[in-house]
């Protein structure tokens, strides 16, 4: 089944509003094996709806499913379950049963309130009479199905006509949320098991660090020019890249056991660039093999100005194994704190691998920690020379008499170069503690 979602609104396409609907509805479809080929987003706007519409229903390519969110509201903008009526040639009628649950809802509201009725201008201004405008909420086109919203006034609606499946659902994300979940995705899933089709898509994401997008893509040329289901998609990501492997399937097990397959191939070619999977981030995994080896952890940052132990105090139960963190941002406070001489400040500059490798070793002192990690560098845009340019940066990781730093050059802004600095020292210490005996 093949799906366009048309997501209605001029707060969306002004970007006072983030579309999040489309992504969250996108998700709960390819759960049940439906795939979204198609996404617009338009304002509200009868005679652009319209349009909007009647391209979902003319793609060469089949649409079976078109799912309209926003627009179902009790304005005189909110116009889609009109304009798709309009479209379909389809007289709209009145739901009786949503018309008398319109009026117990808004005489609850009023009650909870404890406004007296009426239908005077006080009432009215307070809301909590049923507004004429509501009661456009009750109409349905010819032969569809109401859905009924427990979450507010604005119901769903189903409609099936001739090859093609409609859906309207309210703009709110939680009032859609709970009509995607208790009423679309169950019509949908009976639908295509009754007509024979195949029901899950599962999605597996194995995380890679380390390796770029190009290398990798040369790595795994062979399955990726082969690949048919499970289906393999490299995907970019902030330092670090996903590799989502997605089945279908008559079934969960069997979407899973595909999926095992293909990730037991791209674990024997990446190995250990592979550190994590789905949910797992390089900070948890990472807290992880310290917990399991019983180090623990120390840091130094300078540059970054504690995104570092941000991110690894992000992880819940992070206390066990990191003992604490030094934001070192002036040179005094590197002598003071870190006791890095300031004679090797003064003759490598506070940017250069020495200086790197005395703040984690002054770190490690500091906290008694087994291992640490320092951190500095030039995050911009000013501050740099031609000898040490903007985004070059220092890592260094102590343990003991082990002692090594790493030079880097990153690109992007200020933000954009603290945040691969951390990125850099994570991989770093997640690479020794993977090496470890």
């Amino acid at each position: 089944m093949k799906a366009e979602i048309i997501a209605v609104g001029t707060e969306l396409l002004l970007g006072h509003v983030i579309n999040t609907n489309a992504a969250e509805i996108a998700r709960m479809l390819a759960e049940i094996g439906i795939g979204v080929y198609h996404q617009t987003v338009v304002g509200d706007n009868e005679d652009r709806l319209a349009r909007a519409i009647t391209t979902a229903i003319e793609r060469p390519d089949g649409i079976d499913l078109v799912i309209l969110c926003g627009g179902l509201g009790p304005t005189e903008d909110d116009l889609t379950r009109e304009t798709l009526a309009a479209v379909l040639g389809l007289p709209l009628e009145r739901n009786a049963e949503w018309t008398q649950h319109l009026h117990e809802l808004f005489e609850k509201r009023r009650r909870d309130l404890g406004h007296p009725g009426g239908s005077g201008s006080g009432a009215d201004l307070r809301g909590n009479d049923l507004p004429r405008n509501n009661l456009r909420q009750a109409m349905v086109p010819k032969g569809a199905t109401l859905l009924p919203n427990t979450r507010g006034s604005a119901p769903g609606i189903y409609l099936h006509q001739e090859r093609l499946t409609f859906v309207l659902l309210p703009g709110p994300p939680e009032e859609m949320r709970g009509l995607m979940r208790e009423e679309v995705i169950p019509r949908l899933a009976r639908h295509l098991g009754q007509n024979g089709g195949e029901a899950v898509l599962v999605s597996r994401v194995l995380r890679v660090t380390g390796i770029g997008e190009s290398r990798v893509a040369e790595l795994l040329a062979p399955l990726l020019e082969g690949q048919t289901n499970p289906t393999i998609a490299p995907l970019a990501h902030p330092g670090e890249m996903h590799l989502r492997i997605t089945a279908h399937a008559s079934d969960r097990e069997r979407a899973l056991d595909l999926n095992e397959k293909v990730a037991r191939r791209i674990y024997a070619v990446l190995g250990e660039a592979i550190y994590g999977e789905d949910e797992q981030t390089l900070e948890a995994v990472t807290g992880e093999l310290l917990l399991k080896q019983g180090m623990t952890l120390a840091l130094a940052e300078s540059c970054t100005g504690g995104l570092l132990s941000h991110r690894l105090t992000n992880v819940p139960g992070s206390s066990r194994y990191l003992l604490g963190s030094i934001v070192a941002y002036s040179n005094g406070l590197k002598q003071s704190a870190l006791a890095v001489p300031g004679e090797l400040i003064a003759r490598e500059g506070a940017v250069s691998a020495p200086v790197a490798e005395a703040m984690a070793q002054g770190a490690l002192a500091l906290c008694g920690s087994e291992t640490a990690l320092a951190i500095t560098g030039i995050a911009g845009p000013g501050g740099g020379t031609e000898e040490k340019p903007v985004g070059l940066t220092f890592i260094a990781l102590a343990e003991g008499e082990h002692l090594e730093s790493h030079r880097y050059r990153f690109s992007g802004e200020r933000e954009e170069v603290k945040r691969r600095a951390a990125q850099a020292a994570l991989e770093l210490l997640y690479r020794h503690l993977s090496q470890r005996p």
